[in-house]
């Protein structure tokens, strides 16, 4: 008997790894429960897992693949800004 099932993870945009070795039973536990363990994170249309965004010293987000984020409003700095 062959039976077909669908697990959610979360892949990584910037490096490609997914989130871990868990597979979860839906989207929206893959998005909250798995991502908020394992500080994954989504912003600007991608997910980033917790080895390839870090904060700077004004609380910014910064993404490994060269992306700058406020870290109040998640909005991307694009080098136009000035504050």
């Amino acid at each position: 008997m062959i039976i077909k099932e669908e697990f959610y993870n979360i892949k990584c945009d910037c490096c490609g790894k997914t989130i871990n070795d868990e597979w979860m039973p839906d989207e929206l536990s893959a998005r909250g429960e798995m991502a908020d363990e394992n500080s994954a994170l989504r912003i600007g249309g991608k997910d980033y897992c917790y080895d390839c965004y870090d904060y700077d010293d004004d609380l910014n987000i910064v993404t490994k693949d060269g992306r700058k984020f406020d870290g109040n409003t998640e909005e991307e700095i694009t080098g136009n800004e000035t504050r």
